[in-house]
């Protein structure tokens, strides 16, 4: 499944203020990629693979524009700065696990 296939299957999110607010986004062309990214909540082979899993626990797949630098650090990238979930909370505002789905941190 393509990104523009996505964009049309799951809502879209945008980072404001700590807060995910919701996004009316219709087509890859419609972002700068140059500055943001389009990251799946829940990565997207793990959903595709156990999606009967997420959906019995109501678990929902999402899209969320994120600042290029904000998406490597929720992946804890070498070249995004590495932080610990306490420095994540503080710099970016919300929780790295608001982001990311994890079973053992994500609230669910």
């Amino acid at each position: 499944m393509t990104m523009q296939e996505d964009i049309q299957r799951y809502p879209i999110y945008g980072l404001s203020d700590g807060k995910l607010i919701p996004l009316s986004i219709e087509n890859v062309k419609q972002y700068n990629h140059f500055t943001h990214n389009l990251h799946h909540f829940i990565k997207k082979g793990e959903y595709a693979r156990n999606q009967k899993w997420y959906d019995e626990r109501g678990i929902k797949q999402k899209l969320i524009l994120l600042p290029i630098w904000v998406h490597l650090a929720v992946h804890q990238s070498p070249a995004g700065a590495n932080l610990s979930d306490e420095q994540f909370k503080q710099k970016v505002g919300i929780s790295r696990w608001q982001l990311l789905f994890n079973r053992r941190h994500s609230e669910y």
